[in-house]
């Protein structure tokens, strides 16, 4: 695609999230994901102590994966958005997941009930899969995977995910229109 294409399309991408700023215990990291090469095939630890699932189990959807703790206000604030965005979208070719940053398995459950969150959800209790494999450490923090598995956006902060212009833009990109995020 053209750079104006590209260009619009990245401004299209930050026009339609109104973002806040994150928390964060630490410093952010940098994180070690590249735009265009495949996602880490990270465990998803799950909440209910089972075996755990892998990222690699959404293949052939567009991943939505958000990193939040329930410690975390804006994350609190945006877990409502993002189920919204779940109920959007067509769980045949997306999957919004949430991986919570949190010490307390129980606490996590509790909130999610409490806040009718029902879309896919896991625990990185010692926080290594966030910090040691993707490298983040500032919350909210999402990242977008492609059905092909391959990492193509990073999004920091608390966005409005149930708006109707970020639900047209994650339909494009599951028909393919983010190579111009590479």
């Amino acid at each position: 695609m053209g750079q104006a294409l590209k260009q619009s399309w990245r401004w299209s991408l930050l026009l339609c999230f109104i973002g806040l700023s994150g928390c964060s215990q630490t410093e952010p990291l940098t994180d070690k994901l590249t735009v265009g090469e495949p996602f880490p095939n990270i465990s998803l630890p799950r909440l209910d102590g089972a075996a755990s699932d892998s990222i690699t189990d959404y293949r052939g959807k567009l991943v939505v994966l958000n990193l939040w703790a329930t410690w975390c206000e804006p994350c609190r604030r945006e877990m409502p958005n993002l189920q919204q965005l779940s109920d959007s979208l067509d769980n045949e070719r997306f999957a919004v997941l949430g991986m919570a940053q949190d010490e307390d398995d129980h606490l996590v459950r509790e909130y999610l009930i409490d806040k009718g969150v029902s879309f896919a959800t896991y625990i990185d209790l010692a926080g290594t899969i966030a910090t040691d494999k993707l490298g983040v450490q500032l919350f909210p923090y999402t990242l977008l995977i492609a059905p092909d598995g391959r990492f193509i956006q990073r999004i920091t902060g608390p966005r409005e995910w149930q708006r109707p212009e970020v639900i047209e833009l994650l339909e494009k990109a599951y028909g393919g229109d983010y190579a111009e995020l590479q």
